[in-house]
């Protein structure tokens, strides 16, 4: 999973569109909404660089784990040898350090296979992009 995919996928999962996070977010030098939002979308499609600034400010608009975003950045940069692999639901984007809450009972997802949350279980899954 690319670091785009991940924070599209945290994005999806916390009910916010792309617009909702550019209203969120502040940025320096400071961008209207329109540029804030096609700065976003070049993010989560890889164009865009993500800073440790740049992931602090997402970070403060929808749920995400900053350790793993820094892995899949790293995997990109240097490979799969050079970095432990996170382990991320291929479907709401969580791993154990952003795992999906209950709302009724607060408690966090599990694991049900592999690549799989049990929040997530029984989904009708995207297609693989």
């Amino acid at each position: 999973m690319t670091p785009g995919t991940y924070l599209a996928k945290r994005r999806h999962a916390a009910g916010l569109s792309i617009d909702d996070v550019a209203a969120l977010v502040s940025t320096s030098p400071r961008l209207g909404e329109i540029d804030r939002r096609a700065w976003i979308d070049r993010i989560e499609k890889d164009v865009a660089a993500i800073s440790p600034d740049v992931a602090a400010a997402l970070a403060d608009a929808f749920p995400i784990s900053r350790r793993v975003l820094q892995q899949l950045i790293d995997l990109r940069s240097y490979g799969s040898g050079a970095v432990e692999l996170p382990r991320i639901c291929l479907d709401c984007g969580c791993t154990e350090f952003d795992a999906c809450l209950d709302p009724l009972t607060g408690t966090a997802c599990a694991w049900a296979s592999e690549d799989l949350c049990t929040s997530c279980t029984g989904k009708d899954l995207p297609d693989a992009a």
